[in-house]
């Protein structure tokens, strides 16, 4: 009698890398067609393409680039999680969710003064930041739908699937610092952006560590979601915790080093979760994937406008 039974097999390092990579090229390739797809009709039916443009900067038209994009996304992270023994969803506790709604928010209060520091620095230096490309106070209550689609619930889910529930776990064969550091220096290398490296890279680390020590997507999500809804009410209401006096900087280093200490602590601390490399690792498609996507970030970093 042949034995039938699907084989499965827990994500590897080389997994992760080739998931990173190819995501990452799929959906730039996705955005790319739809663009040329649409200023291609625009040529047809003599329209002028300024006028797709400002189809891109509003609601639905970035609604649709946010759908095209994180379909890509779903879709690479559905063929690498095929066949793994990948299980990183389970019933979350009602006590742990309030738990990490209130962790999104103190996190997102803690970091949003370092990070208005450095965007402050950003825009001295004349490099433009990545914004909500359209005036989110002007729109109706369909378009305010879809901007929250697009920027709170939609974005948190798919990535946390593909980078904490794939590309985190398999880089955990490396080890858990080696793990939770690199995926999220992995996070914020894929948001291909000068301005949103630093919070991706704390915010990824947090998530990291959720994870290692959680084993629940929905936990991640949680805080994700939350943080963007943050975010999202403080761009709608026109809010700030920017100030550019001198206490305001020490006080955002202060709770900026506190974030990292307790972060770093859990990253580093060995406790019984703990889990080293347990087998036979392969870097070579890591080093390979990295190099590469470091120098396309430097690319669009020092080329964009």
């Amino acid at each position: 009698m042949y034995n039938i039974s699907m084989e499965f097999k827990t994500p590897t390092i080389k997994d992760s890398a080739l998931a990173f990579a190819i995501s990452f090229a799929v959906s730039q390739v996705a955005i790319l067609v739809f663009t040329l797809l649409g200023t291609t009709f625009c040529n047809l039916a003599h329209i002028d393409i300024s006028t797709f443009e400002l189809f891109l900067n509003n609601a639905y038209g970035y609604f649709i680039l946010v759908i095209i994009l994180n379909s890509a996304l779903i879709g690479c992270f559905l063929y690498f999680n095929k066949k793994k023994d990948n299980n990183i969803v389970s019933k979350p506790k009602t006590s742990k969710i309030l738990l990490y709604i209130l962790v999104a928010s103190a996190t997102f209060f803690m970091l949003s003064p370092i990070i208005n520091c450095v965007d402050s620095l950003l825009e001295h230096l004349k490099i433009p930041l990545n914004t909500i490309p359209y005036d989110l106070k002007s729109l109706n209550g369909i378009e305010l739908t879809f901007s929250i689609l697009s920027f709170v619930i939609i974005p948190p889910i798919v990535e946390e699937f593909l980078f904490r529930g794939f590309i985190f776990k398999g880089l955990k064969s490396g080890g858990k610092a080696f793990s939770i550091i690199l995926s999220a220096l992995m996070f914020s290398i894929f948001h291909m952006s000068i301005d949103q490296t630093v919070y991706p890279i704390l915010v990824g680390l947090l998530l990291a560590v959720i994870m290692y020590y959680e084993n629940n997507i929905l936990y991640c999500i949680t805080v994700h979601l939350t943080n963007n809804a943050l975010s999202f009410i403080f761009a709608y209401f026109n809010l700030s915790l920017s100030y550019k006096h001198w206490s305001f900087i020490l006080l955002a280093i202060v709770l900026f080093v506190i974030f990292l200490s307790v972060v770093l602590f859990f990253t580093f601390w060995k406790s019984k979760n703990t889990k080293g490399a347990t087998e036979k690792t392969d870097y070579k498609y890591l080093f390979i994937t990295l190099t590469i996507m470091v120098i396309i970030w430097l690319l669009v970093v020092t080329t964009k406008k």
